[in-house]
């Protein structure tokens, strides 16, 4: 497979669609066969309704059928109190979108044979033996414990199902964690590398016994620290070699250059008084050191969405095989059973795995994969239909609801 087929032309301010249909203000792109232009023209007002509202300050939202866009858009703004605009290939901070390829890298490790899917992390985490379980996660870290019953696996790790948290929850305890390992400052609490942040995530008690419970968590930590310390490498450069660079993602990464960051959207809040405005403190885009694998990358849509052509195509994408077709495949079944929190879901290897689209609240077809970020930022794959989307922002707290939700509903009804 080569890069994605741009199929557009602009003149002036006007974008020009296939079906002669004029649209201003953004970029059209000509539809595959089988889509349908209103249902997208219905997303792009959805959207611009939600910024007209103060809800959102600007959202770019890309959408790729049978390796072609089909659709790519940017709209409101970048920066809303000065009222910049935001331009399409603008570069987000994606948070919890680093997530899946971490995995992806480690699944590469599973290939190679230097990690296996149930080997306990504390073969190459010493700090991971001994693990003590909460009983009463409500009283704190220093509530009663027990010790855990087995080790922790790297498939655990990947399917959040380790027991550990990310402390995003209500407890006591995930409040506490939640401080140990980030702060307001929008860095990290005093942790210049990914070791010491993985100590201070050790040092808490896990919430459940390993296997037992889905728990959203930050295991993907783990799993970079794991990456590291199999590869010898640092984690910015093993992704640079084995993932970025094979696939032309040419602006994702832990730091940003100069024009990178002059690109990048805004962080935006809601303030005291109920108003959306650019947030007090921004992401720094250079010096961090953390690389983590909760989060962490900057990226834009466009590279992103080669990324995402990639689990597509069984791993092989832009030339390059990243991943055998056999492990996209394991990536892409539920290895969880029953104990996702989401009806008619299940979880792969870094990813939610549509099982039965019946019994979803959301549209999407059976191994419909999708993720997303904190700062509002999310995307999906279908390989029945050959279909990507994704929608970027820059919100905190994340408003998913509103951006992911309505993707998938105008998209899928864009399909005959």
């Amino acid at each position: 497979m080569k890069k994605l087929n741009f199929k557009y032309f602009q003149i002036g301010s006007v974008s020009v669609l296939c079906s002669v249909i004029f649209v201003w203000g953004f970029s059209i792109l000509s539809y595959g066969q089988q889509l349908k232009s209103e249902p997208l023209e219905t997303l792009h007002h959805q959207y611009q309704q939600l910024i007209d509202q103060g809800k959102l300050a600007g959202v770019e939202t890309l959408i790729i059928h049978q390796d072609s866009v089909v659709w790519h858009t940017a709209q409101g703004f970048t920066n809303l109190d000065q009222k910049i605009a935001l331009q399409t290939n603008s570069v987000f901070f994606i948070q919890s979108m680093t997530k899946p390829i971490i995995s992806v890298a480690v699944m590469q490790l599973v290939e190679r044979g230097l990690i296996g899917l149930d080997d306990p992390i504390k073969k190459f985490i010493p700090e991971a033996e001994n693990m003590k379980v909460s009983l009463t996660p409500n009283n704190g870290v220093n509530g009663p414990q027990q010790l855990a019953t087995n080790d922790i696996s790297v498939r655990q790790l990947l399917t959040h199902t380790s027991g550990l948290s990310h402390g995003l929850g209500n407890s006591k305890l995930d409040k506490q964690l939640f401080k140990a390992l980030y702060d307001e400052t929008l860095n990290y609490k005093g942790h210049t590398a990914l070791e010491s942040r993985v100590e201070a995530l050790l040092s808490f008690p896990l919430v459940a016994q390993p296997g037992t419970e889905w728990y959203y968590s930050a295991g993907a930590d783990l799993l970079a620290l794991i990456l590291q310390r199999v590869c010898n490498m640092s984690i910015p450069d093993y992704l640079d070699a084995n993932i970025f660079k094979p696939l032309g993602m040419d602006d994702t990464g832990y730091n940003l250059n100069e024009e990178q960051s002059k690109r990048l959207m805004g962080l935006h809040s809601v303030n005291t008084e109920g108003q959306l405005g650019l947030h007090k403190l921004q992401v720094p885009t250079s010096g961090n050191t953390v690389y983590g694998g909760t989060h962490g990358l900057f990226s834009t849509a466009y590279d992103y969405a080669q990324f995402c052509q990639m689990i597509m195509h069984k791993g092989y994408w832009n030339g390059k095989q990243i991943l055998q077709p056999e492990t996209v495949d394991i990536i892409s079944k539920n290895h969880v059973g029953n104990l996702y929190n989401e009806k008619g879901a299940g979880f792969g290897l870094g990813f939610s795995v549509v099982l039965d689209p019946t019994k979803m609240a959301r549209p999407g077809n059976k191994g419909q994969l999708q993720w997303g970020g904190y700062f509002s930022t999310h995307f999906f794959i279908d390989p029945q239909t050959q279909l990507i989307a994704l929608a970027m922002t820059q919100r905190m707290p994340a408003n998913h609801q509103s951006l992911g939700e309505l993707l998938a509903k105008y998209v899928y009804r864009a399909l005959d």
